[in-house]
């Protein structure tokens, strides 16, 4: 299992430095309650990763509302080590879940 365990990782590690393996990357989110992390996300077959992410806080508390969703956009940054970013547009307000 040790094995399985550091092979997975070894991956995981590869994704967060922005390589694509098995057509999945690690993009940083920058701007709003979630600048700095890292997405993993799936590209699709044109190598472009899904054109919006919404991410949300959780049960944690912070100095946004933890049950808001937080819109990302990707926007192509070549200095960045996947090429992408996701960048903050702002908090959705639809209804559908």
């Amino acid at each position: 299992m040790e094995a399985e365990d550091s092979e997975h990782m070894k991956v995981v590690h590869r994704w967060l430095t922005g390589e694509v393996v098995n057509n999945t990357v690690g993009i940083k989110l920058t701007g709003g309650p979630f600048n700095g992390r890292t997405k993993i996300v799936q590209l699709n077959q044109d190598g472009l990763p899904p054109s919006r992410l919404r991410a949300r806080g959780g049960q944690g508390q912070g100095p946004w509302n933890p049950a808001a969703r937080h819109i990302y956009t990707p926007v192509r940054a070549p200095g960045a080590p996947a090429g992408w970013t996701y960048e903050y547009t702002g908090v959705d307000t639809s209804t559908d879940g």
